[in-house]
């Protein structure tokens, strides 16, 4: 059922185009869209549908063919409401600049003639200050749902989304909202000269924890590190409030795409540090606390090491850090405000294979914040962790019978067609007449030659002490030539004889010769002289017919 299920998935998201080809495990999806935002009173904003209008983008990729992760940010100008003093860190009546990031789970399934619908959840960190640094700030943590659909126009989607966040602090607070926009799925193996990857894979079904020697399609990098940082001068508010170098922690997810030389990963980190700025000031903050996200599009050089394969890192993106600052007593503390800024940040690192889906992760990171007040601030990280490989989408083993390689090898449909019938058998053919066939009415036996034996048979005769062919000799064996012509393989013995005058030898010798002259005669007739047997016998003596004792007999011996 559950290789059944996928398989329909998998097809359904390749029939529909747009969005939905885009499910193939590692895709890359990126989209902007505009947000309209309907913030809880007790923000204490303004709240009518003029000010709640703002701009955001997303990045995310699929790790099976209806299910991704996604992390999105969008930005508000707002405006505090008239006369309030909004959420009490001094901005009445002011603009307000509210912003957010999330990241969260999504699936995605067909629905009527849609080509995609989706529901996901994720957590988010909504963000507020006051226009140009004019009074304080905030951030909450909260939990992040969201529902809506994609409309596919060749390759671009069209976004809709609904959107809810929880804040649970401070009494607790729901903002909801609406986003709209265009969703691409670009290819970066075609962009980046590596050769266009298909859409047209059907894959096996889905395995979490199996073997598993290289990352593949949609497998998931999920892990934790240590690191070090070190903050430069300009880190915190660059004066009374400056964290020291320290130790932190922090944890990372990523996806391989459809070219698993690629990662879209993201990360975040804490790092809790005293504040190591100069003075005694009462002001003064006692501890600079320091936390970032990070997106990044990694590339990975993948390379043998003890029969596993590793991967060298490089890494690029963009992040945002917050300082925020506790501690501090008297006229002009900051205790409990933070600021935050965005900039990019770059990663080299390695990932060496320590067993199954499971590697240590050593990374270097380098964040830049250049808008940073009151200048621009670098920090750079050196990070320790684990990392777990987890599902990745394997290409299924398609049928090879003909006719069913659209087919996955594991269907029971996958069967052997039947062998063809074997042909008919040719048909029997005359064994009189071998170009007609034995069901012809012309195919009859030739009728039966009667042998006159007495051709072969019959002796001729010579006179007395002669070996010499007479006249009727002559035509008793003319009359015997036609016999032999007829039947080639028929081989003949002539005998010899002479009458009992004479002593044996020579009557043999004379037998001999009258057998040879008889057999010249026929060779010279155009019978084949290796036809014949020559043999020399005396007859007994003979009182009636002498005459029979002056012969040649001819027999036929095959």
């Amino acid at each position: 059922m559950l290789r059944r299920s996928w398989t329909v998935c998998a097809m359904t998201a390749l029939l529909l185009g747009g969005s939905a080809a885009a499910q193939s495990p590692g895709t890359l999806l990126v989209g902007g869209f505009g947000t309209w935002t309907h913030f809880d009173s007790k923000w204490g904003l303004e709240t009518d549908f003029g000010n709640s209008w703002g701009y955001g983008g997303r990045v995310g990729a699929f790790i099976a063919p209806n299910w991704n992760i996604e992390a999105d940010g969008y930005y508000t100008p707002a405006q505090a409401a008239t006369g309030a003093d909004w959420h009490g860190i001094g901005v009445p009546g002011g603009d307000v600049k509210a912003s957010a990031l999330a990241a969260r789970l999504v699936y995605s399934f067909p629905l009527g003639n849609l080509p995609s619908i989706h529901i996901g959840a994720g957590g988010v960190l909504e963000n507020f200050r006051g226009d140009e640094g004019v009074g304080g700030q905030i951030y909450q943590f909260g939990a992040n749902g969201l529902v809506g659909f994609n409309l596919g126009f060749g390759g671009v989607a069209l976004r809709v989304d609904g959107i809810v966040n929880y804040l649970p602090s401070n009494d607790g607070k729901f903002d909801f909202g609406a986003q709209a926009g265009l969703q691409f799925a670009p290819d970066l193996s075609a962009m980046l000269g590596g050769g266009a990857t298909s859409n047209t894979t059907m894959w096996a079904p889905y395995m979490w924890w199996d073997q598993m020697d290289a990352p593949l399609p949609g497998t998931v990098e999920l892990g934790g590190f240590a690191q070090w940082t070190f903050f430069d001068d300009n880190a915190g508010n660059g004066t009374t409030a400056i964290p020291g170098d320290g130790l932190g922690y922090g944890g990372r997810v990523g996806v391989f795409l459809s070219d698993p030389r690629w990662e879209l990963e993201g990360d975040g980190w804490y790092v809790p540090q005293s504040n190591d700025a100069a003075g005694t000031a009462a002001s003064r903050p006692t501890d600079v606390n320091a936390h970032a996200f990070a997106v990044r599009l990694n590339y990975n050089f993948p390379f043998r090491l003890m029969n596993r394969q590793s991967q060298f890192i490089l890494g690029a993106g963009g992040t945002r850090t917050s300082y925020k600052f506790e501690g501090g007593t008297g006229a002009g503390n900051i205790d409990g405000k933070y600021t935050y800024n965005y900039g990019a940040s770059g990663l080299a690192g390695i990932r060496l294979a320590v067993a199954n889906r499971t590697a240590l992760r050593l990374d270097g990171v380098l964040d830049y914040m250049p808008n940073h007040k009151p200048s621009a601030n670098m920090n750079i990280h050196v990070r320790g962790g684990l990392s777990f490989l987890l599902g990745g989408a394997r290409p299924e083993v398609m049928c090879t019978y003909a006719g069913l390689e659209s087919i996955p090898a594991s269907s029971p449909n996958c069967v052997a067609p039947p062998p063809p019938p074997p042909p008919p058998p040719p048909p029997a053919m005359c064994q009189y007449n071998s170009n007609i066939r034995a069901d012809d009415p012309a195919c009859v036996a030739p009728p039966v030659a009667v042998l006159d034996t007495t051709a072969i048979t019959g002796p001729i005769y010579f006179d007395f002490d002669k070996s010499t062919i007479r006249s009727d000799a002559a035509a008793t064996l003319d009359r015997k030539i036609p016999w032999l012509q007829a039947n080639p393989g028929m081989r003949i013995r002539i005998e010899g004889n002479a009458d009992e005058r004479g002593s044996d030898e020579y009557n043999l010798a004379l037998g001999q010769r009258r057998a040879a002259s008889a057999k010249r005669y026929l060779v010279d007739h155009g019978i084949a002289a290796d036809r014949f047997d020559l043999v020399s016998a005396r007859f007994a003596p003979s009182t009636t017919k002498p005459a029979g004792s002056r012969t040649v007999a001819m027999t036929s011996v095959s």
